[in-house]
């Protein structure tokens, strides 16, 4: 079986995504094509462990070379053992972030899940290659992400929990929702139910030994990689948070960070990101011009059939 990965110098990369999507009269196997933000789509899947094993195996391909470049280092390991472990079986959601001429630029993806006796949102590895960073990406997925699921219970919401080791990922969601609604963060003590939802959430990742229940710091997390996580050690801009990581969260360690997301919480992060949309528009703040209105969606050569297949 071929195996395909992409590379910042492969041209062949682009028809990457169309051979492992190639269209199918299966409609559970297609994913949906949507525009995510400016100059970016997304193909989601909603029935990850209906794909056949030739098309997990290329999406594999795909997420490992993605990551490989998202990150600075080699992941194969790491991806080798969450397919190994079941993944596509276990994901509820997974979506890929293709660029204005289809190529994939980025991926995410989510569990639902039930933790500490309420429905609760575990979000997946996340990651969007350096050119295309500060595009606006990561937020605009993960708002397309709680979206779908916040509206099934706007008022009462619910936690929504991701282990990182990236002090940039925790500084997003504690400054966009704050100390009330993000845990931990060192102005407030950890609700006994924050607890348990971290508890629920590291057993239900084989990390549940590895848990400090007062910090929610994950020792050896990510034991899996043979070497670094990261190609060069990641910062948020932020002293005071880049200081905690490095005092706290050691090489192989992530954090357990546990919000809780209603839709109130997620309206508010919504204008937030249609704020930020703005500035990068304006060359006077440092963003980029974007001339005339919206065009029409542009389609590849090597994606038209994942276009044209996909479900709208």
């Amino acid at each position: 079986m071929s195996s395909y990965t992409i590379s910042q110098s492969d041209e062949s990369g682009i028809s990457v995504l169309d051979r492992a999507l190639s269209p199918t009269s299966d409609r559970h196997l297609l994913p949906t094509v949507r525009d995510l933000c400016p100059g970016y789509r997304i193909a989601r899947w909603d029935s990850p462990a209906a794909l056949t094993a030739d098309r997990r195996a290329r999406l594999h391909a795909l997420l490992r070379g993605l990551a490989a470049r998202a990150f600075g280092a080699d992941h194969s390991a790491y991806w080798h053992a969450r397919v190994e472990g079941g993944f596509f079986d276990r994901v509820t959601a997974l979506a890929l972030v293709m660029d204005r001429t289809g190529v994939p630029v980025g991926w995410g993806g989510y569990h639902r899940l039930h933790l500490a006796g309420r429905p609760a949102l575990y979000l997946d590895a996340t990651g969007v290659v350096p050119a295309h960073r500060r595009s606006g990406i990561t937020s605009a997925l993960m708002t397309h992400f709680l979206t779908r699921e916040i509206r099934t219970r706007p008022l009462r919401g619910m936690d929504v929990v991701m282990r990182t080791r990236h002090p940039a990922v925790y500084a997003g969601w504690l400054h966009n929702l704050g100390p009330q609604r993000v845990f931990p963060n060192t102005r407030r003590p950890l609700p006994a139910r924050v607890r348990r939802v971290a508890a629920d959430a590291a057993d239900w990742l084989g990390d549940g030994p590895g848990l400090d229940p007062d910090t929610l710091v994950v020792r050896d997390a990510y034991r899996v990689f043979d070497g670094d996580v990261y190609g060069v050690r990641p910062r948020s801009g932020h002293s005071d948070i880049d200081d905690l990581f490095a005092r706290t969260v050691g090489p192989k360690d992530a954090l357990m960070v546990v919000a809780h997301m209603d839709a109130a919480a997620l309206a508010r992060c919504a204008l937030a990101r249609a704020a930020r949309s703005r500035v990068r528009r304006m060359p006077s703040l440092g963003g980029r011009p974007r001339r005339g209105g919206r065009a029409a969606a542009p389609v590849h050569p090597d994606t038209v059939g994942l276009l044209t297949a996909a479900r709208p």
